[in-house]
């Protein structure tokens, strides 16, 4: 078996397997618990909480649909470094699917990020910070959330459509 196969194999069940943990771990914390102690911090300021609970909302939707994604994105992988076929095909399905993943996560969280910014601006000011200075920080996480989708999937399906790894797989 190539070396190729074995470091981009195991390199995508590791990175699948933390990703499943880590989105388990967001799944099953209360971040509200949380935010009302942020708010008993502060009683002087007071800020509605309902559209903090819309984004901890959609956060916990898409942890499911995370945890799904790449528990399939691991078959794959497992399958792949078996030399199957349907593993290389899982994997670039898989691809594509970050790519509209990176594109649609990106707009969902622009638009989420401007519905609940009213909120977020009440939350940081009581702290101290102003909302001014994390807006380079949302338009970072956005482009870089993007590219961490997009640019790996694209470099993964060049790769699996090289025919000497169509060839390996039986």
């Amino acid at each position: 078996m190539p070396r190729s196969i074995t470091i981009v194999g195991w390199s995508i069940i590791i990175t699948s397997f933390i990703t499943i943990l880590l989105e388990l771990s967001n799944f099953f914390s209360d971040p509200i618990q949380e935010f009302n102690l942020l708010i008993q911090a502060f009683p002087r300021n007071q800020f509605s909480i309902e559209p903090i609970i819309k984004i901890f909302q959609y956060f916990r939707i898409w942890s499911i649909y995370a945890i799904i994604f790449f528990i399939f994105v691991l078959i794959g992988a497992i399958l792949f470094i078996q030399l199957r076929a349907a593993g290389r095909n899982i994997l670039e399905i898989a691809c594509w699917t970050a790519i509209a993943n990176g594109c649609i996560d990106t707009c969902l969280n622009y638009i989420l990020w401007q519905a609940m910014s009213k909120a977020l601006s009440n939350v940081v000011s009581a702290a101290g910070i102003s909302l001014g200075q994390i807006y380079p920080l949302r338009n970072i996480a956005l482009i870089m959330g993007l590219f961490l989708w997009i640019i790996p999937s694209i470099g993964l399906i060049f790769y699996l459509r090289n025919p000497k790894i169509k060839i390996l797989m039986k």
